[in-house]
Order: structure tokens, then C-alpha cells, then sequence
């Protein structure tokens, strides 16, 4: 399979856009810097008043109207190619990317029966790209250089054997093919027109007018002679970036390009089969402000995932506690330590049908309390093993660290177990109180040793209060509630 991205330069340009129209609607040329720039890539209002890819710049200025000029980066080009090999991974194990040719190819012949025959799985291919806003031509055939000649010609073909591949590939004219110009007006010279016409000709006559270059492109087409392609070795972690083309000035409107980064995320991380548990995000500044840093500030939540949908809460949430110090030109989001999927539950590398159980719940609660509160102001509580109620828990901030919980004591057992705790507080007798047993602790240290005969009782509001009489003082304490 041949994933072609004829548009991409114009479509990474469009992911920073909030306003689709500056694009639309007034000529843009994406423009190769140089000697003698060229136009790499024009949108449609530059199409249509005459422009082409690879015209000169200076013809194109002179058939159009204050055209928008954007400078070409090869080097975003290339990392966008990277980045989409990655998310194609989910589809196949053997992808191999090509920057130049804006390409990527996929080895699918094993992967046809996992998702339903090829057609099912290009058109799950394309909506994939589609979602993060890539509009591709896809090939599939049974080598790769007719993957790509299909991808170029945009036809829907699929032959899966050899004869299918020869008659699909028969009424392609000469010109769609990879020739020098030499070869091309030889072959026309003699009258012929399309490939199949090259087909029916005997191989040494064609090896001896035109060289055996043409015999090997005609080899690679059929399937007869391998191409070896190298495997994509996707990087270790995740670091995504977008470059914006107008300032931010508040945090608010780093939604949408954020929820563009987090999407790509999500994908990129579904081909890798990985997941994540926390993630920064770098905002950068202009460059006149070269005494600030780029703003950095990291997210954490109580359990993996990847659902760009849950992150871009969180990080809303997160941004509102954050003053810009300058205007944003550009984010990006980073991930080192990156974790396997969940193996079973509700499904965090998956959309679950339904609405997950309310312990599900949890984790996703305690991530939106700590990004709107901070990570200090949520805590665990935890099992000290000291017997005095008032100390028998410690609070510690590590939300994802599983712990049992505490057996309840013979008291809880009896009263129940809905208890708020309090630090003692000094009350008058109880009139009518049901004794609960007595607590000795501390007897080891010296002058800190604590004996008391816990009882619980109901005060005037019915409330059922949980207390205990000093044995040293006699002074009733008020140590809780319950219900």
C-alpha cells in the first residue's frame, strides 16, 4: 500500500490554523528557498488563477494577485512523513517512509484478514489520516512501484494476482511512468502510447534500443524483481511539535492547536502500541523575547491513556491556572517514558461502548481535581499502623500507588464504617453512652502513653457521635462522627 500526501506542505500549514479561509481564499504559494525559488506547493485560489508546483517563482508572481508567501521547511516535512509512519503502524509492521517523494509504504498482505479484506482496511487507512487532517491518494498492488503508480493515478484498483496486476496496469499511458526523456520519445517514436503496448514487445529487443533500466522498471511493476525497503525504527518517545503562524496571547486559545497535537498523539501512540501517563508541553515564545524561556509545564494523571479528548480537558484545566508571559509562536508536546496499554478493563487504547464503572472513574476524577488544584492539594490517605485513630492514616500525594485498604477495626465494625475523623475535642459527659473497649498505646514511650475507653453515643440532632474518656484526666473527648 502507497500512501501518497500530494497536499502535505499545505496541510501541516492548515493543522496551525484556527481560520481555514486564509488559506482558501486568497492565493498561497508554498515557496522552495533558493538561487531561483520555485513554487513547491499552491492551494486552490492559486491553481485556478494558473500556478503550478515546480513553476518558477517568478512566473507565478506574475500571473497572480498579492499572493500569501509561506517558505517551504524540509525538515517539518520530514518530521510530519515520521510522524505518520507512526501512526500507520496500527495497520502494519512493515512501513517504510519516504520524505522526498512525500510517501509511505506499507507492507499489508498480512494484515488483510485482521481488518477485512484490503479495501476495508485502505479506507480505514484513509480515515485515520483524514482525522488528523491529511487527505492521502492510496495504491495497493502487488509490488511496491505499482502501489505507487496507482497512488499517483489515484486508481481504485486492487489487482491481488499477476494477471489482475498486468490488466490494471495496461491502459496506464507512458508519460505516468518514472522515464527519461530520451527513453520516452524513443518509445513514442516507434508508436507506442501505453504500458501495455511496452508489455507486448520481446524483452531483448526492448534491452537492446533502450538499456535494461527499462526492463527493471517493467520487473518492479509486475512483482518479478524484489525491492528490498527498509523498516521504520520509530523513536523511543513521544516529541511532536507545531509551529504556529499567529501568536497566542492567552491560554484559552491554545485549544485547538493543542487538541491537534493531542489527536496526532493519540494516533502515534495507537501505532506504537504504547500508552502515557504524563506529558509536557513546551510553549514558545517570539524571539524579541530573548530573556524568556519557552514556558514548560507538565501534566500528570492517576492512570495511563492515550484519548486525546480526556488530555485536552485535563490540560484546559491546567492552562487556566497559567499567565503567558509573551505571546505563543509554536507548542510542543513530549512524552519520555512511555508505558504499555492497559492489558484488560475498560479499554484505554480503545473507545468503550457505554459508560465505565464508577471506580473507572476515579483516576480521571483525581487528574481534573490536580490540575485545577495542583498536585499538593490531592492526597491519599494511607494506613500508618499506629492505633490512635487521629494518627492511624498518613496523607501522601502518590495518587496511582495501589494500596489495600485498611481492615476496619471491631469499633467501625460495630458502628459502621462512614466515619469523620477529627483531632480530639473536649465535650461534657454523655448521659447515656455504649461503651466500644478500651485503648491502650504508647505505653513504651516515655510520659506519651495513652489510655482510653471509647464509647459512642447520640447528642441533641441525633447525630451519632464517636468518643472516648481519658483514663488519665477523665475528660470525655469528642474523637469523630458517624453517618
Amino acid at each position: 500500500m502507497a500512501v501518497e500526501l500530494p497536499h502535505l506542505a499545505l496541510e501541516t500549514l492548515a493543522r496551525a490554523e484556527a481560520d481555514r479561509s486564509r488559506l482558501t481564499e486568497r492565493p498561497l504559494l508554498v515557496v522552495e528557498a533558493g538561487a531561483a525559488p520555485r513554487v513547491h506547493a499552491t492551494n486552490r485560489a492559486a491553481r485556478r488563477a494558473g500556478a503550478q508546483p515546480g513553476m518558477a517563482l517568478a512566473d507565478a508572481l506574475a500571473i497572480l494577485d498579492t499572493p500569501e508567501l509561506v517558505e517551504h521547511d524540509p525538515q517539518a516535512q520530514t518530521a510530519q512523513i515520521a510522524m505518520l509512519a507512526g501512526v500507520l503502524l496500527q495497520f502494519s509492521d512493515h512501513v517504510h517512509p519516504e520524505p522526498e517523494a512525500r510517501r509511505i509504504l506499507l507492507e499489508v498482505g498480512r494484515s488483510r484478514r485482521l481488518f477485512g479484506g484490503l479495501a476495508t482496511l485502505r479506507e480505514r487507512v484513509r480515515e485515520t489520516l483524514k482525522g488528523l487532517g491529511f487527505h492521502p491518494r492510496i495504491g495497493v498492488a502487488r509490488s511496491p512501484a505499482a502501489a505507487r503508480l496507482l497512488a499517483t493515478l489515484r486508481n481504485p484498483a486492487i489487482p491481488e494476482d499477476a494477471e489482475a496486476l498486468r490488466r490494471t496496469l495496461s491502459p496506464v499511458p507512458l508519460e505516468a511512468l518514472p522515464l527519461s526523456a530520451a527513453t520516452r520519445e524513443g518509445l513514442r517514436a516507434i508508436g507506442l502510447r501505453q504500458l501495455g503496448d511496452l508489455l507486448r514487445l520481446a524483452r531483448p529487443e526492448l534491452a537492446r534500443r533502450h538499456g535494461p533500466e527499462l526492463l527493471a522498471l517493467l520487473d518492479r511493476l509486475l512483482g518479478r524483481r524484489t525491492e528490498t525497503l527498509p523498516r521504520f525504527d520509530p523513536p523511543p518517545e513521544l516529541d511532536l511539535s507545531l509551529r504556529l503562524e499567529h501568536e497566542i496571547h492567552a491560554t484559552g486559545a491554545l485549544a485547538f492547536p493543542l487538541k491537534r497535537l493531542l489527536r496526532q498523539a493519540e494516533a502515534q501512540l495507537r501505532g506504537l502500541n504504547r500508552s502515557l501517563q504524563g506529558m509536557t508541553l513546551e510553549l514558545k515564545h517570539r524571539e524579541e523575547h530573548t530573556r524568556i524561556t519557552p514556558t514548560r509545564i507538565t501534566l500528570e494523571r492517576g492512570h495511563p491513556g492515550i484519548r486525546a479528548e480526556d488530555w485536552l480537558s485535563l490540560w484546559q484545566t491546567r492552562l487556566e491556572r497559567e499567565a503567558l508571559p509573551a505571546p505563543v509562536i509554536g507548542l510542543r508536546l513530549r512524552a519520555t517514558r512511555l508505558l504499555d496499554p492497559p492489558a484488560q478493563g475498560a479499554s484505554l487504547l480503545a473507545e468503550t461502548p457505554g459508560h465505565p464503572p464508577p471506580d473507572a472513574q476515579l483516576p480521571a476524577v483525581l487528574a481534573r481535581l490536580s490540575a485545577r488544584l495542583g498536585e499538593q492539594a490531592i492526597v491519599r490517605l494511607t494506613a500508618s499502623g499506629i492505633p490512635r485513630p487521629e494518627a492511624a492514616q498518613d496523607a501522601r500525594h502518590d495518587l496511582d500507588a495501589a494500596t489495600s485498604p485498611p481492615l476496619p477495626t471491631p469499633a467501625q465494625k460495630t458502628c459502621g464504617t462512614a466515619l469523620w475523623l477529627q483531632d480530639p475535642q473536649p465535650v461534657p459527659p454523655p448521659l447515656q453512652a455504649h461503651g466500644l473497649g478500651r485503648l491502650e498505646d504508647g505505653w513504651w514511650d516515655r510520659g506519651q502513653d495513652v489510655r482510653r475507653d471509647y464509647a459512642v453515643t447520640r447528642d441533641r440532632q441525633g447525630r451519632r457521635l464517636w468518643l472516648y474518656r481519658c483514663l488519665r484526666s477523665g475528660q470525655w473527648f469528642r474523637q469523630g462522627y458517624w453517618g
